[in-house]
Parts: C-alpha cells; structure tokens; sequence
C-alpha cells in the first residue's frame, strides 16, 4: 500500500492514532480545494451512515491543519489501513452548494453527479445508457491523462455490443460473456484479465428454522456438484474449479486440501441421514443477466439430481442486493466474493467480526468469530499467512459456504488500445495512464 492524495500516513507506536498528510494543490473537479476539512467531512459520512468498516474504533477525527488530519482510536489492528485507506472522496463544496443546506436535497443531487480529484470529469449522466467524461484540465499529475475522455455505454445484448466491437465503434467491452471472450480473442482482438472473482453458494445457517444450520446438508450441496465439469462447460477454459474460498495462489489456499469431490451417492447419503429421505425442496436466489441464469441452470441439474430440487429465485439487481444485503434469503444465494491485496484482507471484509459486506443470512460461527479477532493483532506477514490458512480451512471444514469456481475479471480491447485495468484492482483503475495509438 503506498499514499496516492496522502503524502504520507503515519501509525502512532502506541496505536492511538493515524496521521494522514495530504498532497497539496489537488483541486476537485469543480475547484475547491482537497483539503483536511473535506476528507474528514467525507469520513464522518461514511461513520453516520454506517458504510465504514470499523467506524466504532474511531473516537475522533481532528484536523490539525489545512492538510493535517489525525484519526484518534481505541486500538489498532492489521486490517485499518486497508479499511479506512480506500474511502472515495467528494467535493464538500460541491455537495454544500447542490443542496443550500438541506442534505437530502444534496443526497438526490450526488446520485447524478460526481465530482471528484480524478483524471476526469463528469459532462453528462444518462442512467442505465452513457456516461460522458471529459478531461479534467486541473488533474494533479501533470500532464496527464492522455486520453481527451471516455465514454461510457451500457449495452444490454452481447451481440450489439460485438458488433459494436468488431465495427470499432467501440475501444473496450469490459465484462463480455466468456463465450464472447473466447470468440474475439479468435478474430484477432485482445483479452486481458486480473484476478479472478470466486464465485459462491451462500447458505442460510442463521434462521434457526433454515435446512442449512444442518452440516450434513450443507455438505450435500457440495457433493452433489461436478465443479470441474461445470467450470470446463461454463467457462470456455477460463473457469477455475475451487476447494476452498481461497483460490490457488491467494493467502490460505492449502493445495493439499481436496475438499469434497464430486459424489451424488455421498450427497444422497448425507441428506438421509440429515432425515431427508426423499429429498427436499430449496429455493436458490441469483441474479438475472450476465452468466447467472447458465450457473443457476448448472447448479440445479446437479442438485436436483440427488433429490434437492431447486427453485430458481432470479432476481433484478435491486431485489437481489435488498435480498443479499438487507432482508436474507430463504435458501441458497448465488453471488461471488471480493479479491483484496491478500486474502486476510477479503476474510476480514467478507466474513470478518466487522465485515465491509454484510450478508444477511450468514452466521459466524464463535470458532471463526475468536480466530478472527485473533487474526487481527498480528503483526508479520508469516504469522498473518499462518492464521488465513487456519480461517480458510474452517470455512471448508463447515461448510459455510460452497466455493464454485474462479471466474477471472476480463475485458476485450482493440489492438490500439493500452491499459493495465483489472492488472491492479477494480476499484483501482489508471485511467490517467490509458492511451490510444492512432487509429
């Protein structure tokens, strides 16, 4: 981790504060100046309206000059720096003036309009089709970006949105359907990929009253699919089957571990002895568009094959997130799980004791809760490895959720283009470095 609008971030020895400098001269995309004032303006957002992992640490915020800002805490642990070190930053100015003092009216206004420190700024938003940027003439890194903007549409249908490619009329399809992947990486255009996204069966184990407290039902789900089969037909060679929440190459992975391979006779034993004799009947939540509804078709010839007959809950991104997040599924959901610097950091963020991503029918079991706090204090890199690959090797051991496979972030590019997006992370995309060769 290295500062970007800080110059620098400073942990005090006795673990009561963190002192965060910032560079001079950054201006928003409206002119105001980025300064101590808005960046703890943007914090206390984020406290009140209880999007920030371990707000509660945080006793104070105090602005020690124009650029100086200290955050005062009860203690400090090995995942702060990651938490509090991404929080986006918007123009207070901009938000002060858009609602005359009325926040809600603020709120409502910062919904269409951005107005950030980055490369580019907003000209025009046209929910579910474009956005426009233009190039911020004030960006701090000078001389960049090279880029004059970039356009940003929204095509529903994978074919219009080839055919848009193989016109160039497009420079960059982020996020193609692999089988689209795979045929226009044929035709000569460019594939990159970073890391990949897992993807998971969320299990209800926090109703009391839900089939999935039981293990042995748990465990059937995972017996009763052919992961590697179901990776080779989805994915077009691009899908990694997984054993573990930890895919191979992160922090706890354990190649060792061969979790629970293939074996619906096995599954139908377990949901016996679970006393499902005959079978039961679950509903599984996902999301309509992109490759879900194959995955959900996948998952159900596979389940329904040893008796747990599924009911496909395909949902729009509105419900399905209200379902993820707020309100809990019944069953089964199916979404992915984030990939961070290490995967200590995506333990904490994910399934953590204060986690960034809160799923509502997910259940910590004491075990997980005590190693994880315990996870928390230390200090080298080894012993941090060493304690991912216990937490890791828990969440496999019960089953608490049921990797699938690792469906790696890919996007399609025109030869002319260069770019290292998804080279780094999601969140973190050099737009500023991006440019064109002349076509």
């Amino acid at each position: 981790m290295v500062p970007f609008l800080a110059q620098s971030v400073d942990v005090a020895k006795d673990g009561k504060s963190i002192t965060f400098k910032l560079k001079k001269g950054i201006k928003f995309t409206d002119g105001s100046d980025l300064n101590a004032e808005a960046v703890a303006w943007n914090y206390q957002l984020n406290i009140d309206a209880k999007r920030l992992q371990y707000r509660d640490k945080i006793t104070k915020i105090e602005i020690v000059d124009p650029y100086t800002l200290t955050f005062h805490i009860t203690d400090f642990n090995n995942q702060l720096l990651h938490s509090y070190g991404w929080v986006p930053i918007f123009s207070k100015a901009a938000w002060d003036k858009a609602g005359g003092g009325n926040t809600e009216k603020s709120k409502e206004w910062a919904r269409a309009n951005i107005v950030c420190t980055g490369p580019f700024k907003l000209a025009e938003y046209k929910r579910d089709n474009e956005l426009k940027w233009v190039r911020n003439e004030n960006y701090w890194q000078k001389g960049k970006p090279y880029l004059d903007g970039v356009i940003v549409r929204i095509i529903p249908e994978a074919v219009t949105a080839s055919a848009m490619m193989q016109a160039k009329e497009a420079d960059m399809w982020v996020q193609p359907p692999v089988k689209d992947q795979a045929d226009l990486e044929k035709r000569g255009f460019i594939r990159q990929s970073g890391y990949g996204l897992p993807r998971m069966i969320y299990l209800n184990n926090k109703d009391p009253n839900s089939k999935f407290t039981n293990l042995k039902v748990r465990e059937a789900v995972e017996y009763a699919l052919d992961k590697p089969a179901m990776a080779k037909a989805l994915g077009f060679g691009y899908y990694t089957p997984l054993t573990m929440v930890a895919p191979p190459g992160e922090w706890g992975y354990d190649p060792d571990y061969k979790g629970r391979p293939y074996d619906p006779a096995k599954a139908k034993q377990l949901l016996a002895e679970a006393g499902y004799p005959n079978g039961l009947k679950v509903k599984l939540t996902a999301m309509t568009g992109g490759t879900w509804p194959d995955e959900v078709a996948a998952i159900k010839r596979y389940l329904d094959d040893v008796g747990m007959t599924v009911d496909p809950d395909m949902a729009d991104p509105g419900r399905f997130f209200g379902t993820l997040w707020l309100q809990g599924w019944q069953d089964m959901i199916l979404f992915l799980t984030g990939m961070d610097p290490n995967y200590l950091v995506t333990f904490h963020r994910q399934f953590g004791p204060e986690p960034m991503a809160n799923y509502a029918s997910f259940k910590r079991p004491p075990e997980l809760l005590d190693l994880a706090e315990k996870s928390l204090h230390l200090k080298t890199e080894a012993e941090q490895k060493a304690i991912t690959k216990q937490l890791v090797r828990l969440m496999a051991d019960e089953a608490l959720v049921i990797p699938l496979f690792r469906v790696p972030n890919a996007y399609i590019i025109q030869p002319y283009v260069h770019t290292t997006f998804f080279k780094e992370q999601m969140v973190a995309r050099r737009t500023y470095d991006e440019w064109m060769e002349k076509h």
